[in-house]
């Protein structure tokens, strides 16, 4: 959580000083298993290497977001957590996966709305986490600092 609410934070900081009277939303989503920090693949080979290591396997991803106002001394931080549940995938379904989708921007090297979905036998929390933004928490903390804008 730390990991993805620090660059949130630290992309929002870095607008929000070209545009201090405006309200700048930066997020940032990362994907853990076993520990470890799976952000962007460098190419091919770690997407594969990434997707293996999820294959028939739960994770998480996390997202931190920043609500920030310079001018109007706002900021807010917080992160939302949904445990993702993929079934085996067979190698030639992730190679497949791999060439015919854009797996270089994504963490984990997925996305849940695209054909991966496929493979993802359940979620626990919010789907539109795992895409990169929840959704329904960052509507709840935006409606609390709207009154101060």
């Amino acid at each position: 959580k730390p990991f993805a609410e620090y660059w949130s934070k630290e992309k929002a900081k870095l607008i929000s000083s070209q545009y201090p009277n405006r309200l700048i939303i930066g997020a940032d989503t990362i994907v853990t298993f076993n520990n470890q920090i799976l952000g962007k693949p460098k190419d091919k080979r770690d997407s594969k290497n990434m997707l293996n290591m999820l294959s028939g396997n739960m994770h998480q991803v996390i997202t931190g977001v920043t609500l920030i106002c310079k001018n109007k001394k706002i900021s807010r931080t917080f992160s939302q957590s949904t445990k993702v549940y993929v079934r085996k995938i067979p190698n030639d379904q992730i190679d497949f996966y791999i060439n015919n989708y854009n797996t270089s921007d994504k963490a984990g090297s997925y996305g849940i709305q695209d054909w991966f979905s496929i493979w993802i036998e359940k979620i626990n929390g919010c789907y539109y986490n795992v895409m990169g933004l929840p959704i329904s928490r960052f509507y709840k903390e935006y409606s609390e600092i709207l009154s101060k804008l």
